[in-house]
This record gives structure tokens, sequence and C-alpha cells, in this order.
């Protein structure tokens, strides 16, 4: 089931959404307030909470390997609730802690679920929550091998018309970026000849510290952890391929790519990527990264064509198309300002009025097209698409966190 193939109007085509006739409900709201629960009490579960609850949605239940995540979200959500003339209402007791929280918390009364744990997790958590009948706000990407992605979209199918399906790709719904992508569709920039993006960032606050045990470090601090995270080709980097699928209207046919450790080598990840993506047309997309210390700081995504090109950046830098006889500016000097806003009150809405979204097919998409440059990277020769997610590729490693387990008195 691919992108392509739910699109049912064309104003979902222009903004890269896929919305899908509902069938019996089965975790629906009784009133205009979503009841939420969050998996995964980390920095972006606690930025896309409270954009969820600043829509409408309200947070009653956390799930978390550790206690002082579950303590620092449960304070944040009892300020926001005080600072909104609301009363504190999350109760202890739906504050779940270990390995199998998750499960603990889908087996409460929650309308939603909010996945925001480490990638790895990502298949095992969603299957769950599509078979308790939870609408789902995923985090990107949906998994860190191409087993996990698939098994993603399996699941995807089983809650297709019957719970609302997000994943954590912004862009879609910033309006420079819709226009930008919607003209680029009508042929503004007439026949696409090649693309070029980038995503230069500095590095990542480490979390580990000296008492820890290993597995705890490890899972601190899972975006240095390639096996947890998909390496940074797949776990930041992501944001801008989703991008060029959105642009080019597909994935791409092959990659050829190179990575390496040179400025970052206390950590299992890379600290650059360079790849070269094939997209249908033969339309070459030129990819790099990097993510250390003093590195440049940028993010841009340029599409080339016949008549002019088509650009936007992250940050303040704009979105535009530059031709010679027909320009255009969005006029927005921040290109995804508000994005998150608006989907965060896009997904509340569509629970609430059963207008149900799917955006599944795309984030396997580009899970997978992020897969392929890292794949084509890590072997050192080109990888077709079909060579990479046809061999169900996982990692050989299983990431046991049963020991995490809290004690008992």
């Amino acid at each position: 089931m691919r992108r392509r193939e739910f699109v049912t109007s064309s104003a979902a085509a222009a903004a890269g959404l896929v919305f899908v006739k509902p069938g019996p409900a089965v975790a629906s709201p009784s009133s205009d307030i979503v009841s939420l629960g969050i998996i995964g009490c980390g920095g972006r579960g606690n930025a896309v909470g409270k954009e969820l609850v600043n829509a409408g949605a309200r947070v009653v239940a956390l799930a978390d390997l550790f206690e002082d995540r579950l303590a620092e979200t449960r304070e944040k959500l009892d300020t926001l609730a005080t600072d909104k003339g609301r009363p504190r209402t999350l109760d202890p007791a739906l504050m779940f802690q270990g390995p199998d929280a998750y499960h603990r918390l889908l087996a409460t009364p929650v309308d939603a679920v909010l996945i925001t744990s480490p990638p790895y997790f990502h298949p095992e958590h969603f299957e769950a929550a599509v078979a308790a009948g939870k609408h789902t706000y995923l985090e990107k990407p949906v998994s860190s091998d191409v087993h996990g992605a698939l098994r993603v979209e399996k699941a995807a199918r089983q809650g297709t018309g019957r719970i609302s399906m997000a994943v954590g790709f912004q862009s879609h719904y910033a309006p420079p970026y819709q226009e930008m992508v919607r003209r680029i569709h009508a042929g503004q920039i007439g026949e696409l000849v090649c693309a070029q993006t980038y995503y230069y960032t500095e590095d990542l606050k480490r979390k580990a510290r000296p008492e820890m045990s290993p597995a705890e470090a490890r899972i601190r601090n899972w975006v240095f952890d390639r096996v947890l995270s998909g390496d940074i080709l797949v776990e930041q980097n992501i944001h801008v391929l989703d991008i060029v699928n959105w642009a080019l209207r597909g994935h791409p046919v092959s990659a050829a790519a190179t990575c390496g450790k040179k400025a970052r080598l206390d950590v299992d990840c890379s600290d650059h990527f360079s790849v070269t993506y094939t997209y249908p047309g033969n339309v070459h997309v030129s990819f790099n990264s990097t993510q250390f210390k003093g590195s440049y700081d940028a993010k841009l995504q340029r599409f080339l064509g016949s008549k002019g090109y088509a650009e936007a950046t992250f940050g303040k830098g704009g979105v535009r198309i530059v031709r010679e006889d027909d320009p255009w500016d969005s006029g927005a000097e921040e290109g995804l300002k508000d994005a998150v806003t608006r989907k965060a009150a896009a997904f509340v809405e569509g629970i609430c009025t059963k207008n149900f979204v799917n955006e599944v097919p795309g984030g396997v998409e580009s899970t997978l097209t992020a897969i392929l440059g890292r794949t084509a990277a890590y072997e050192g020769r080109e990888k077709t698409w079909d060579e990479v997610v046809g061999s169900h590729a996982r990692w050989k490693e299983r990431v046991d966190i049963s020991m995490l387990a809290p004690r008992r008195a």
C-alpha cells in the first residue's frame, strides 16, 4: 500500500497527506477532548505532547523505562495544565515504568498514543497500539531497519479506516512547503533535471553518566547507537529525504554512497554521509550530511528544473521558486514555522471528526529511502531499492532491555 494509492483529493496530494474513509472506530473519544498516552518521555515526547495538549488533547498516561523521565514529564504537564487553568489530573497510577510499560499503558482507556521511543522499538510499539485500537502518532523514522519498516506497513493495513495514524514529518503541514511542492507538481520549474539537499548540523548532547549501567547508558544515549537509532541518515537526515520524496512523487530506484567517522570517534554512529540517489526518469539527487561539533549548520532542499529552480531551508532561509519570467516567494522567512502546531491540531481534530489520516505509507517510504542510502554507504557499492527492500534485512543484534525493569520492593 503506497502513498499514491491512498490519495483521494488534489488538496491531500498537494499536502502529501492521506485521508481514508473511516470504518467502525475501535477507540474514539466520547467528547471533544482526546485522552492521550505518551510512550517514551524524552525530549521529543515532551515537545510533541505539549503541542497535542495545546491542540485539545489531555495526557492521562505515561510509559517509559526510567522513573526520572516519568517524573519530569509529569511535572511539565502539570505546569502546562496550571498555566491553562486546568486541574493537575495525571494520576500516578497511570505512570508506567519498565520494558512492559507500553503494554500496561495500552490497556488503559486512552483514545490515542504518542510513540516517541527509540526507533528500534517503533515497530513493536506501533503494532501493539494498532492492535489495541488506539489512534497513533508515531515519530519518525518508523523503524531502524528494513524488517521493522515492513512490520509497520503491515500493521497499518490493519488500522486503515479504523484509527488515525500520523508519522512525525511536520513539513507537510507547513503552508510554504505545501505551495512550493504544488507549484513543482504543476510544472512551474519545468521538467525536473536534478536536485540537491543537505542536513549539516552540530553534535548532540550526551546523556550517559558514569554511575549508569552499560544497558542504561546505551538507551539514554540511543541517538548515538546505530541499532537503536538507524544512524544519523535514518534518524535525523530523514526529514529532508522525506521532502525530496514528496516533491518527486515517489522513492529512489538506487543509491551510491559513502559515510565515515573522523570528527566524532566516541560514538557508534557516523558523523557524515554523502549519497547520490537516482529517482525514476534518471533524476539524480545529491545528499550530504554531518553531525559533529563545530560543523556548518544548514538544512536545504533545492530542485532544479528546465525553467527554474525551487528551494527551501529549515530555519530562516525562506521558501521560493526562482525563474526569470514567473518567480514566486512564499514571503515566509521561516518555512516550517508552526508546522508541528498545525500537525498536532490536525491529528486531534481528525480524531474528533473521524476524518482519519494514514501517513504510514509515506513514512515507510521515507524510512526505506534513508535505509537505502545507509546500506549503500555501509556496503560501499550501489544498491537498488528492490534489492534493499526485498532483503527484509534486520539488525543481527537483538536489544535486550529486560535488565532495566524496575526493582520491586
